[in-house]
């Protein structure tokens, strides 16, 4: 009478309706950013750290929606800088992402078909130490972005991004077409695919940015 059997799966559809008819079911979602982020606000607070807000952001961000993977990288962030303020820059350090600030030069490089421009920037990124495995995620996540931008007006609280960055986004989607900010995200999706268990990530991130830059 005390035992609850819990049969949890991401492929309900393969259930038998004869399983299926016999229980309850309750489908979870993903969390989003702002309950997340509120919540890793509420522990940092009790536990006296100094964490800026837009760190706090960028961990819920990193989490897609899951809260234990949240405070799994606020516990690695938090370890690195232990009594020192946890910045917006020493998350990215510690989980080697790349500011936005960094997608939008190399978006304009890829606008002005400077190949030589992409691979330099390439180049530092690979040398201050990044994940290009996050580094491609995120870059797909900008394009997106980019193609919100372009479809609708008043999107601040769907995309994550601050007043500066959002207005040069939105100067950027001005000078593209639809059709070419769907191609960049296939071709990026596409290296997305490919590029977790490659050996030479860098040659299919170079591979990929080539193929941005020609017409």
């Amino acid at each position: 009478a005390y035992v609850i059997f819990i049969l949890a799966t991401t492929e309900a559809n393969k259930i038998p309706i004869t399983v299926l008819s016999r229980c309850q079911r309750y489908d979870f979602k993903r969390i989003s950013i702002e309950t997340i982020a509120a919540r890793l606000r509420e522990l940092i607070d009790k536990e006296g750290w100094d964490v800026e807000d837009k760190a706090v952001r960028y961990i819920a961000k990193m989490a897609d929606g899951s809260m234990r993977d949240s405070l799994s990288l606020l516990d690695q962030c938090a370890a690195f800088y232990m009594n020192e303020t946890l910045t917006y820059d020493h998350v990215l350090e510690v989980l080697g992402a790349v500011d936005t600030e960094v997608f939008s030069r190399l978006l304009r490089f890829v606008m002005d078909r400077n190949v030589l421009g992409c691979i330099e920037l390439l180049e530092e990124i690979v040398m201050q130490g990044r994940e290009l495995v996050q580094f491609v995620t995120d870059f797909t996540w900008y394009l997106r972005n980019l193609m919100l931008v372009q479809t609708a007006d008043n999107l601040e609280d769907v995309i994550d991004m601050s007043t500066d960055n959002l207005a040069n986004l939105k100067e950027e989607a001005s000078m593209l077409s639809m059709d070419q900010i769907i191609r960049y995200i296939h071709i990026f999706s596409e290296l997305s695919g490919q590029i977790r268990y490659a050996a030479q990530k860098r040659i299919l991130v170079e591979i990929a940015l080539i193929k941005l830059c020609k017409p």
